[in-house]
This record gives C-alpha cells, structure tokens and sequence, in this order.
C-alpha cells in the first residue's frame, strides 16, 4: 500500500493473498513495543534512564555479570545492550514440507526468555555496541507489562488499536506468558500503513492525539550509529540498514525510517514527501526492495504533480487486479493417460520415500511417504485450493507449464514463508525441485523411477 498526503494511492496483494487475513509481520513487531514503552514513558509508569534490573527484583543479582547493572530502558531501545551475539535465535525444522518455525531467547530449558536474556554474557559495557537483539525488544515488552500490568496487546487496545481501528490482529505468546516484544504480531497491511500514517502525522489521528509527538520523533531519529566496524572482505553491505538506530526503528536514507521484520514486512515513513508504503513479502532480498523504492518511487514523489492520465490509471489498476503468484497460464489439457503415477525415491536427507501424483480436472492430489509416514496437498488447477493441516492453512495452485514439467505453489496466506516444487517427467524418471523461504532456506532435489 503506497499513501501519500494521507490518501491511498496504490495498493495490491498478489492471490493467493488478499488484505482480510493478518499477516506475520516479525521484526516489525519491535517498533509497536517501542510505542508501547513510549505511552508508558507518557504515563509515567517508566523511565528511559532506569536500571533493567530494578524491574526485576527477583533475579540472582549476585549471578549477573556487572555489565547487565548498567544496562537501562534506553539500552534496550537502541540495541545498546553490550551483548556481541544476539539473545534470540530463529529456525526452522528441515522435513519436506512439514515446517515448523521456531523462535526463543537464551537457552534455558525452562524456556524462561527474560532470564535466557539476563544469563546471556555482557562483554561490553553497555551504550557502547550497536547490535541487532531481538531478545532486548522481548525483554522491554516484559519491562512494559510489569510496570502496566496488562500483557501488550491489551495495554495497547485502547491506547493505539482501537483509534486506528485494528481489530483483526494477533500477538504471540511466550512460553511464561508474556507478549514476545521482538516478534510475533500479525498485522493486515492496512494495519501496518494506519501505524505509518500515525508515525507520520507524529501521533495525531484524526485530530486526536495518540502519543507526545516527541516520542515519535525520537522514536525514528538516529539515535546511535550502527555502521559496522569492519566488513569483512567481500561482505555485502545493506545500505540502509547502516544510516543509524532509533527507538526500535531503522533510518533509512533519503531522511526516511522505518520498522521492518523478516522476509519484507515494512512499514516506511517518508516525511519529507509526506508519504508512507506498507508492505507484506516473502523474500530473502529485502535491501533489493528499499533499493526498488528509492529507484522506482521516490523520483516520481519529487516531481511536480502530474496531470489525470486515465489510460495509465485503468492500466495500473489492471495490474493490480491481476496480481497472482506463480507462472500463469499452461497447457490447458492433462498431458497424462492415466492420470496417476507413482515414484520411488531414491535415499535422501529429508527421508521422502515414495511421491505420487493423481489429477482430475480441476485438482492435482500430492502424496508423499517419509520417516513420518503418509502425507498428501490437494492443488488447484487454474485456482488455489485451501488445504487445511492441523490449524495450519495452506492455498496450493498447481500447473504444467508444458507436457513434461509441472509446478506446485504452496503458500500459508498469514506467513511469508512458501514452499515451491517444481516436477520434471522423462520417460519412466522424475525429478522434483523444492525449494522452502525460511530461516533456513532451503534447496532440495529429489530424484526417482516409476512404480509398475
């Protein structure tokens, strides 16, 4: 969604995608922490320049090395904590399509994330050290909650989401209770451009105002330098993530900032053209987007204002319309007589034994066997079917691009994660292609003969 002077001027989702459903936003949950620290701040209720460890009495203070006494609010708001490595960590489970995403901070088997987060050594004096930790969000969202006394999605209900009119999202739970700070909402893009549009007009909306004005603008000024140190040789540099730190935002180039979360959740605020762009992905590359903004967008925004063109309106509205994931098109009829095959696989990592594929008119039924046992995804043809796996939903499309390849689209509408798998027939062989967007992404390629 791109809105400019408040007004939206473009917005599309590529089906099977569609604005309704929320969508996982990850790291852009950080930046709703930051304004829920903000309101708590308004209220009084917390200090930028107290102790983190005074909010937690309960802690082994004799235990915590003498970096962690040092480390205040404002540390972790700006990523300062003194940690070199990173408290939180994010995987995935490596099985043929049976993914499971797996978030925690620290390595407690109580799965105690504010302790994980505490145990975790300090090797810098606090202040000191810019470095990217999704368990200093996790940990100020717990400050919040015990200094309110309402978890974080409640605290913020009446304070930011019912003004904007955010009803449909979700907030992911710790395993002790708590909100996690550093992750785990899921937004509809209007939802993260409504947030834009308030980061905008600097905590007004609709003539009320939300939240002081100069939390927002402290909120997504540069308040630490996060270029690197040194980069090592042949590294590359995501530019726009090196033009400084705010409260749980990123500067961008071009006077812009921003919150985003993994795999292309944005939410861009660009003052100076008074514009804001709300964006849901799923892609590794998401310099390559900012880079797409600045080359594609920005230029137009600084011209003068164009006069109507009607044509070029219904031809962007037409490309809107008929966004779609996948190749399009294909053969029109089943390639196939009969239209069921089966295929052994020969040994491989993920355990897939056997593969099988039966088509009608309209349906391609999947089926697979590995160490888990029998599995199978109903593919549309020519339309997404919604397969339903425990409370999992999943749209599949499926298509032959000609009689001797055929392709499979497997996408969860509220994730950015998708699996790809690409069939190659000759004669009694096939190969099958897999490829999965995750934390760890993945390749593989399976190899087999037919069943007589």
């Amino acid at each position: 969604m791109l809105l400019r002077h408040g007004h939206v001027l473009a917005e599309g989702w590529w089906k099977p995608y569609h604005p309704e459903i929320p969508h996982a936003v990850y790291s852009l949950t950080k930046s709703f922490t930051s304004l829920a620290a903000g309101f708590a701040v308004q209220e009084g209720r917390l200090s930028l320049d107290q102790r983190v460890l005074a909010y937690f009495p309960e802690m082994d203070h004799g235990a915590i090395r003498e970096n962690i006494r040092d480390m205040s609010i404002r540390h972790l708001l700006t990523m300062t904590t003194g940690h070199e490595t990173d408290t939180a960590r994010f995987g995935a489970t490596p099985d043929f399509l049976q993914h499971i995403t797996e978030a925690r901070v620290g390595d407690r088997s109580d799965r105690d994330y504010v302790r994980g987060f505490m145990e975790h050594p300090v090797t810098k004096a606090p202040g000191t050290h810019f470095l990217y930790n999704s368990g200093a969000s996790h940990v100020l969202g717990a400050i919040v909650e015990r200094v309110t006394g309402s978890r974080l999605v409640d605290y913020l209900q009446p304070r930011l989401f019912v003004p904007l009119g955010i009803d449909r999202l979700s907030w992911e739970e710790a395993p002790h209770g708590e909100n996690t700070g550093g992750w785990g909402l899921k937004l509809c893009t209007e939802d993260i451009a409504k947030f834009g549009q308030l980061l905008l007009n600097k905590g007004e909306w609709n003539g009320q105002r939300l939240i002081a004005s100069e939390w927002i603008e402290q909120a997504g000024s540069r308040q630490v330098d996060n270029r690197p140190i040194a980069n090592p040789e042949g590294q590359p540099i995501n530019i726009d993530w090196i033009q400084g730190y705010g409260y749980q935002f990123w500067r961008c180039r071009h006077n812009a900032y921003r919150g985003d979360g993994a795999f292309g959740q944005y939410c861009i605020v660009l003052p100076d053209q008074d514009a804001v762009i709300a964006i849901n992905g799923g892609l590794p590359d998401m310099q390559g987007v900012m880079d797409a903004i600045w080359r594609h967008l920005l230029p137009s925004m600084n011209e003068p204002c164009l006069a109507s063109d009607s044509i070029a309106n219904n031809r962007l509205a037409s490309k809107l319309n008929s966004l779609e994931l996948g190749e399009q098109g294909g053969l029109e009829s089943l390639p196939w007589d009969p239209p069921q095959k089966r295929y052994s696989i020969q040994s491989n990592e993920q355990g897939v034994q056997r593969i099988g594929l039966t088509f009608t008119e309209n349906r391609c039924v999947f089926q697979w066997r590995d160490h888990r046992g029998e599995h199978q995804l109903i593919a549309g043809i020519g339309e997404w079917h919604v397969n339903h796996r425990g409370g999992d939903k999943a749209a599949v499309r499926g298509v032959w691009l000609d009689r001797s390849r055929f392709e499979i689209y497997v996408y969860p509408p509220d994730s950015p994660h998708y699996d790809r798998l690409a069939f190659q027939f000759q004669g009694n062989g096939a190969s099958l292609q897999h490829e999965h967007l995750s934390f760890i992404p993945l390749k593989h390629e399976f190899s087999g003969v037919e069943e007589k």
